[in-house]
């Protein structure tokens, strides 16, 4: 209400003096009063519904303009390769981030092609979407997520080499220099032709790289690797 209060006071002698002198300021203002309270709590969620499809058609948008690469810190975390590779049954590949490829950045205020570290909340952002800065947008999840230990690049989803249809959305791909990888580790449960075909490529194209096989560990609930 105090705020209210101070907007009358700044905004009334903008209108025109014919029009203030039909009415007292105190009626005017207890008028205005009523009329807040009134309708404020019903404005307010309106503006909230608003906010909320905002944010949706914002957030549908923003998958059709921008990619995210989206890497851990931890190559052993039993959920990652669970979620991620297949149930043990893909690859991972290890980078070097201090490779220029990860180390873009244009401007202090550049949002795209560098590495930053994701954050964890209970709350989410309550700004609105157009006062959120790109750490807000893009690097808070909640803290159900924090086993990920997530870094995370954005791309403009244009500077893709190439685009794969699919389903619910289109999958663009972005090359990256050879010295930008460091290790390949095929997973425990990985099938013989797909560790071949793999084992092929790298020795081919990564000759230099590590090469490791996960081994789930008979002991603890933890994975082991065995260089290859």
């Amino acid at each position: 209400m105090k705020s209210l209060e101070q907007w009358f006071k700044k905004n009334f002698k903008k209108i025109p003096l014919e029009i203030r002198k039909q009415i007292l300021t105190e009626q005017l203002e207890a008028v205005s009063s009523e009329l807040y309270e009134q309708y404020w709590p019903y404005l307010e969620a309106k503006f909230k519904e608003m906010g909320n499809e905002v944010s949706r058609v914002f957030i549908d948008k923003a998958n059709t303009l921008i990619g995210v690469l989206s890497l851990t810190e931890k190559n052993d975390n039993l959920l990652m390769w669970s979620h991620y590779a297949c149930s043990h049954k893909g690859f991972c590949i290890g980078f070097d981030t201090n490779s220029s490829f990860f180390n873009r950045k244009r401007s202090d205020v550049d949002e795209f092609y560098h590495l930053r570290k994701v954050s964890y909340s209970k709350t989410r952002p309550t700004k609105l979407v157009s006062q959120l800065d790109g750490v807000e947008l893009f690097l808070i999840k909640s803290e159900a997520w924090k086993y990920e230990q997530e870094w995370r690049m954005c791309a403009v989803l244009e500077d893709s080499q190439e685009t794969i249809s699919a389903t619910p959305f289109p999958i663009h791909l972005f090359k990256f220099p050879n010295s930008a990888v460091k290790e390949i580790i095929l997973g425990a449960c990985i099938e013989n032709d797909v560790k071949e075909n793999i084992l092929s490529v790298v020795r081919k194209k990564y000759p230099k790289i590590a090469i490791k096989q996960a081994k789930i560990s008979t002991e603890e609930f933890d994975l082991e690797f065995i260089e290859l």
